[in-house]
């Protein structure tokens, strides 16, 4: 498999290990941006439902987030990519968001990955990692050289597989959080 290797200062691609039509198959579709024509991937997040999208980060455990926090956040994406169903299975009805993963980027420089979410019941088939090829790819022929994101010990494998290093050159991944709600009320200071 390709890997993110630099040549000249450009990033080739990753390949795609698991052809659209195959996901097509098992009753699935990428939905680039949002905007649905047949598997053509075309840029714009509006048909990202977010009570639909709160409902997947909880099921795979990450945390609700605020409505309208979310919906600023989409809208200040640079790139979202997400799975719907294409038919009722078992798994989930026809349409339903079964994965997720979105890009913050100046658009130059870098792009951060966020959000990567694939439901449980559709995890362990390569939706993950052909989730992140495509979303990768897009970014790396965008011309964006530098492409981080922030990953679980559980799922450090996935990423690899698609071409990211852990701590490439001794970077470490450093975060400036809100505090939590005690904390500024033990130092006096407003809770939000």
């Amino acid at each position: 498999m390709e890997k993110l290797v630099e040549y000249g200062g450009n990033l080739v691609p990753p390949g795609i290990s698991k052809a659209d039509h195959e996901f097509k198959e098992i009753g699935l579709e990428f939905v680039l941006g949002g905007d649905q024509i047949g598997l053509e991937f075309v840029l714009g997040g509006d048909q990202v439902s977010i009570p639909e999208l709160n409902n997947l980060f909880e099921r795979v455990g990450f945390p609700r987030r605020d409505p309208p926090r979310l919906k600023i956040a989409l809208d200040n994406t640079y790139l979202i990519i997400w799975v719907r169903a294409t038919k009722n299975t078992r798994f989930a009805n026809k349409g339903e968001m079964v994965a997720f993963a979105r890009a913050a980027s100046d658009g130059f420089l870098s792009a951060t990955i966020w959000d990567v979410s694939v439901h449980p019941a559709w995890q362990r088939n390569g939706l993950g990692q052909a989730l992140m090829e495509r979303l990768t790819r897009c970014l790396v022929i965008d011309g964006v050289p530098t492409i981080t994101l922030y990953a679980e010990p559980k799922v450090i494998e996935l990423y690899e597989k698609v071409g990211f290093t852990k701590d490439p050159e001794g970077i470490r991944g450093m975060a400036f959080q809100r505090r939590k709600r005690h904390a500024l009320q033990q130092l006096g200071l407003p809770k939000d």
